[in-house]
């Protein structure tokens, strides 16, 4: 399909599954919630007793261990919560987009609950990681970008200082577009996982980029699409009609492009799991 069929089809997806999609969009948003009153309590209450330093940026990077700790401690629980959230929320889009069925797909995630979102967890972790592994050398040479561009500001302009500020904002500029294609590369990963729960998700990754191969043009172009949409979304009620369209439409379109790959595995499952009932 073209990505103009696409939306067409996604279009007459959400009409005949319009509550499902709006109930996925207050759930998600719901957790999103949850998470910033958790934040905003916590962060409340330390202050009150005067911990609020755990939350210093300046703390973090100055290398404060209890700071560093609270951090990740934090950020990990945050992930626990929002990854296996928006896993399962991304597996009931992909059922409205393929005409799947949507009880069906929760009556078994519900009675494999504990395996099922751990098993999210650990691969939204896994991706994370090499996500964020593949941009570390951009993030350090963005880092001396700052360090130089500040060095030639407050002192003496040195030719090895202006050197060093080029040499940053190439390698910058190169591993920015390197980081960037190799994410996309990446975005099959999430489908792949969701059409598949039992696949490995190196494999899975694997995959990706095998199929991903000469369509990261197509990939960015059908995101450059929903753009013209972002200022709608500032006014929170389109949210609820622009976010179902955009993501039944996402998963249209990797289920399109998966390909003669794009079996879908979770019905035969649950097929497998009734008939053992």
């Amino acid at each position: 399909m073209s990505d103009h069929e696409i939306r067409q089809k996604a279009i007459r997806r959400l009409t005949r599954n319009s509550g499902e999609c709006v109930s996925l969009v207050v759930f998600q948003f719901s957790v999103v919630a949850l998470l910033v009153l958790c934040e905003s309590t916590l962060y409340l209450s330390l202050k009150s007793v005067g911990y609020n330093w755990l939350y210093s940026v300046r703390d973090f990077f100055t290398g404060r261990h209890s700071t560093i700790l609270f951090w990740l401690s934090k950020t990990v629980i945050e992930f626990a919560v929002c990854a296996p959230s928006f896993g399962l929320a991304r597996r009931l889009f992909l059922d409205i987009a393929i005409n799947g069925d949507l009880i069906e797909t929760r009556q078994y995630i519900t009675a494999h609950s504990v395996k099922y979102y751990t098993n999210l967890f650990y691969s939204s972790l896994v991706q994370f990681f090499v996500k964020l592994t593949v941009m570390t050398p951009g993030l350090i040479s963005m880092y001396g970008v700052y360090h130089w561009a500040r060095e030639i500001t407050l002192n003496h302009l040195t030719s090895f200082a202006l050197l060093a500020l080029t040499g940053s904002l190439s390698f910058t500029a190169v591993w920015a577009f390197l980081s960037l294609r190799y994410c996309v590369s990446l975005a099959l990963t999430p489908y792949i996982m969701a059409l598949n729960p039992r696949s490995s998700v190196f494999d899975a990754c694997d995959l990706s980029i095998k199929v991903m191969e000469g369509k990261h043009g197509r990939y960015l172009s059908f995101l450059l699409h929903f753009l013209k949409f972002l200022p709608a979304m500032v006014l929170v009620y389109p949210f609820f009609a622009i976010y179902p369209y955009f993501k039944v439409c996402y998963a249209l379109f990797m289920y399109e492009m998966l390909g003669e790959r794009n079996h879908d595995k979770l019905p035969g499952m649950i097929k497998r799991w009734k008939k053992y009932l």
